[in-house]
């Protein structure tokens, strides 16, 4: 793990962001930081679409602009850790373009809340990144290999999402791949997209990171859980919400 050097600034970012790690699963599980999108939106807001291409088009940009000073020159490792956040967001873009089907509106704070954080952690891996892991080991050669299967995995279970809703924008209740499990298995693997990351990475913001989408994954989808409960008589007792069997 590559540790920053303990300046006053770095203190204070540092601080702020373990803050937000301890403090997103309780504030999300309470409801009192709500992210008003999906399932939990309100009824009036802006389009689905366009806050979801606008809060992960933003992180590309921080990304780009605060690597740009080295890309030009960037060794392989330098390249692995840029492109892996940028395709994971470019990703996100074209998803929202093209695959997913929005019923409703989001959140204009919620939205901006999220790309707010979303370019903060992309900008600073992005930053960190001109002072990269050096060795191409066996654990950058693992992240290359987890990176590669969540992102798989994540598109391959809103692919079974967006076909449920071919006919209909209602919700229903998901089925096929680890949707006969959980409820938010793609969740499970935007978290496997997130380790890749911190395992080209190494610095401590990029793991600081992937235990935020942690415990906010996890906290949102126990929320998700608890609604399907509510909404559809007879949801499957044994289904859990993000890791199969187990949570």
């Amino acid at each position: 793990m590559i540790l920053p050097e303990w300046t006053t600034i770095n203190i204070v970012l540092y601080t702020m962001l373990a803050i937000l790690v301890l403090g997103v699963a309780p504030a999300e599980l309470s409801g009192w930081s709500m992210m008003y999108y999906s399932k939990f939106r309100k009824d009036s807001g802006i389009s689905g679409r366009a806050g979801m291409v606008f809060l992960y088009f933003m992180p590309i940009v921080v990304l780009t602009i605060l690597a740009w000073g080295y890309l030009p020159n960037a060794a392989f490792v330098q390249w692995a850790v840029y492109l892996a956040v940028a395709l994971h967001f470019l990703k996100r873009v074209l998803e929202s373009l093209f695959l997913h089907r929005y019923s409703g509106p989001i959140d204009p704070f919620t939205t901006l809340m999220i790309a707010a954080f979303y370019s903060f952690c992309a900008g600073m891996i992005g930053w960190l990144n001109h002072n990269p892991w050096t060795a191409v080991d066996v654990w950058f050669g693992l992240g290359i290999f987890i990176f590669v299967v969540g992102m798989s995995g994540n598109f391959y279970h809103h692919k079974l999402l967006a076909d449920l809703r071919k006919n209909s924008l209602d919700y229903f209740i998901p089925k096929g791949g680890l949707f006969d499990y959980v409820v938010c298995p793609h969740y499970l693997f935007e978290i496997l997209t997130w380790l890749g990351i911190a395992l080209l990475s190494r610095h401590l913001a990029a793991w600081m990171t992937l235990l935020f989408i942690i415990f906010y994954l996890s906290a949102r989808a126990l929320r998700a859980l608890r609604w399907y409960h509510s909404k559809f008589t007879g949801f499957p007792k044994d289904r859990k919400a993000i890791l199969p069997f187990v949570l």
